[in-house]
């Protein structure tokens, strides 16, 4: 029998945060200083493996670590500018209350791990340090969004240069099953300077899809959205996807594209049978959120799995949000059973729909794949 993993969760004030330590100041940093510190930080996380070979120094990386922390914080006030100029277009489109804008700034612990994975690549061009997601109600509201250029706040802002790049993951699923839009826009510093923010537009089923890749990946301690793990629970997300993109009408993950929806879901039932998926999913009692007035700019999501708890911390200051965030990264850093993010919302009650994995809840998940199971076997 499945013993129910009940997940509470809890508002905190500011002042009652037992992180305290010491503010380091701001500074500027020069794209040189970023491209080494990045290198820095990649040999450092590469001998990590390797027993006897230490060429990088501990207050090396440190050092390192502080230059990327703060190139990190110097994206914010960008990020603001660019969402706004999102709500504007969403507002216009009259698309802006079925729609679920969220950003968040990537973990350092997932900064190194790319930056190793991708040797080739220089922090100062990496794109996704900090992001914007835009979750719609259907691919109907999201391709009206897109084709929506001639008069769109972001492409004619002054701030935002014109040339912008979009991977298309939902013409062309990534092999795991991710799928998505994705839009790199370079906004303007100073001069010709410019930093990178990454746009993720997609809809809620495909939003299920990746938020239970999430959930998952807590509960196994194991990265799924990164190709580890067992290849059954890895074939079993593919296949849940090939699924999903039937009920949108969209292309499938290549290797299944001949499979018949009924052929997917025999394919479905007999892992879940197997692996009993969906009974460990159904088996964890998440919370809501509580209605709170507490309406903040950032918010810090933690997630432990120890307490069973998702802890939210409300901040309206963003270096004071971003030097907490910091200081719970590196304090829980390699933890299997604790999780944070750095996140805005519209607003707070939209908190769980945006980031239903920390608290989670895979219940639309859970919903929509029984649901599809039924109408396709």
């Amino acid at each position: 029998m499945n013993i129910a993993l009940d997940i509470k969760t809890t508002f905190k004030n500011i002042e009652e945060s037992s992180v305290n330590q010491e503010t380091p100041l701001s500074f500027s940093i020069s794209n040189g200083a970023i491209t080494k510190s990045g290198n820095i930080i990649r040999s450092y996380m590469e001998e990590l493996k390797l027993i006897g070979i230490k060429t990088i120094r501990e207050e090396e990386f440190r050092e390192a670590l502080l230059v990327l922390k703060q190139h990190r914080e110097n994206h914010i006030p960008h990020l603001k500018i660019f969402s706004s100029l999102l709500d504007s277009k969403l507002k216009r489109l009259q698309i802006f209350e079925k729609s679920i804008v969220s950003s968040r700034s990537k973990r350092l612990e997932s900064i190194a791990n790319k930056l190793v994975r991708q040797p080739t690549m220089r922090l100062a061009q990496m794109d996704d340090l900090v992001g914007i997601r835009v979750t719609l109600p259907n691919i109907e509201v999201l391709n009206q969004f897109l084709a929506n250029n001639s008069n769109c706040e972001i492409i004619n802002a002054d701030c935002v240069f014109e040339d912008f790049h979009t991977t298309n993951y939902i013409l062309e699923p990534k092999s795991d099953g991710y799928r998505g839009i994705h839009q790199i826009f370079k906004c303007k510093t100073n001069g010709n300077n410019y930093i990178r923010l990454e746009l993720q537009i997609r809809t809620k089923i495909q939003h299920e899809w990746a938020t239970v890749v999430e959930i998952l990946g807590s509960l196994k301690h194991v990265s799924f959205k990164s190709g580890q793990g067992d290849e059954n629970y890895l074939q079993f997300l593919q296949l849940s996807s090939v699924l999903f993109s039937i009920e949108e009408g969209t292309p499938t993950v290549a290797v299944y594209a001949e499979l018949t929806p009924a052929q997917v879901c025999a394919r479905l039932n007999k892992l879940d049978k197997e692996l009993q998926v969906i009974e460990m999913l159904r088996g964890i009692n998440s919370i809501p959120s509580p209605k709170k007035n507490i309406e903040a700019k950032y918010y810090l999501i933690q997630l432990d799995l120890h307490t069973r708890e998702t802890i939210i911390l409300p901040y309206n200051d963003e270096h004071d949000a971003n030097e907490d965030y910091v200081r719970l990264e590196q304090t829980y850093q390699g933890s299997e059973m604790f999780d944070v993010v750095l996140v805005s919302v519209d607003e707070v009650n939209n908190i769980k729909e945006a980031y239903p994995n920390y608290f989670l809840d895979s219940n639309d998940f859970i919903s929509r794949y029984t649901g599809l199971l039924m109408k396709y076997s």
